[in-house]
Parts: C-alpha cells; sequence; structure tokens
C-alpha cells in the first residue's frame, strides 16, 4: 500500500509538473487542451520516471544478499516518506480547490499566495522527505536507492520545462522567422 500511494503521488506530482512547465507559454485564450496535453505529458514523464524507479528497485532487490531485510528497511523507509509527501500534497490538492472557485479576486490571491509557494518548496520538501525516509535505514541500499529516486523525480520537472522551451521556440520562429528578428537588431 505504501508504494501504491508513493506511485500515486509521483504521478500527481508528474501532472502538476507538466501544467506548470506549460504555464505562461501559449498566447491562446482557450487553453483547455493545451493544458490537456501538457498533464498528459508530465503523466507521461512520471510513468518513465517510475519505470526507472521500479527497475532500480528490482535490481537492488537482486542482488542483495538479505531480500527479507531490504524489503522491510525499503517499506520503513517508503513509511516515513509518506509522513512529508502526503500533508504537503493534501495542502497543493487543498490549494488547487480554491481555483473552482468562480472568482478571480481568489483564484488570483491562490496562485500567488499558496501555488507559487508551494511550488518553490517542491524539490526541498522531496530532499526533505527522502532525507527524512533514508535517516533511520539500516541498509545502504535503501539510502541509495531513496536517493537515486530524488534525483529522478527532480529531474522530471527539468526535463519537462526544457521541452516546452524548445516547444514555444518553433512556435515562435513559426511566427517570426529569425533572420528577420536578427536583421532588425543588428539595423538598429
Amino acid at each position: 500500500m505504501t508504494l501504491l500511494l508513493l506511485y500515486l503521488l509521483a504521478l500527481l506530482d508528474g501532472v502538476l509538473c507538466g501544467l506548470r512547465t506549460a504555464m505562461g507559454r501559449d498566447a491562446r485564450i482557450r487553453k483547455r487542451w493545451y493544458y490537456l496535453r501538457a498533464s498528459l505529458r508530465g503523466l507521461v514523464g512520471a510513468q518513465i520516471v517510475s519505470a526507472a524507479a521500479l527497475a532500480a528497485l528490482l535490481i537492488a532487490l537482486l542482488v542483495s544478499r538479505d531480500y527479507v531485510e531490504l524489503r522491510g528497511d525499503l517499506e520503513g523507509a517508503a513509511a516515513r516518506m509518506l509522513r512529508i509527501f502526503l500533508p504537503y500534497a493534501a495542502f497543493v490538492l487543498g490549494s488547487l480547490t480554491l481555483r473552482g472557485i468562480p472568482s478571480t479576486d481568489i483564484r488570483s490571491a491562490s496562485s500567488v499566495f499558496l501555488l507559487g509557494p508551494l511550488t518553490a518548496i517542491r524539490p526541498l520538501v522531496m530532499m526533505a522527505g527522502v532525507a527524512y525516509g533514508i535517516w533511520d535505514s539500516r541498509l545502504a541500499g535503501t539510502r541509495t536507492l531513496g536517493l537515486i529516486i530524488l534525483a529522478l523525480m527532480l529531474s522530471l520537472e527539468f526535463a519537462l520545462n526544457r521541452w516546452m522551451a524548445r516547444v514555444q521556440r518553433k512556435r515562435i520562429a513559426k511566427l517570426v522567422p529569425l533572420e528577420t528578428t536578427t536583421n532588425k537588431l543588428v539595423s538598429q
């Protein structure tokens, strides 16, 4: 159950990373499909990260001399991580529900005062959660696996951001050819 919860939190994080990296990059008024595609991109990214984490977990279990002890140590670390990740996720989801209130002031305030800061501290929460989870671990394999998964999850938003920046550059290049922009800047 613990691993399932961590997996679901990783998927939620991926969806939200996909949304965050797409925001402010498109000038369309109606963006429902744009944001849906961004969410799905984040979900796929989270699936890739989760598959890599599962592969690392299986390798760790296969090379372990004591499968039962490693499994117990991993489950303990995962349970401790949930003590950090679940309250943070609940707070993020609660903040997102405020976006459903049909008041521009409340929606704007929730973005500025809640979602913005929560996004800013995401890497710190992830590091704190993993550190808390692996702190009392008895085995080096548990610590190593925790750090690998942390690196994978932190790299997800970075990779999605790079992807969206490339997409944005291509869209801008279609609208304003680079030669025209460069020539105007040089002639001024």
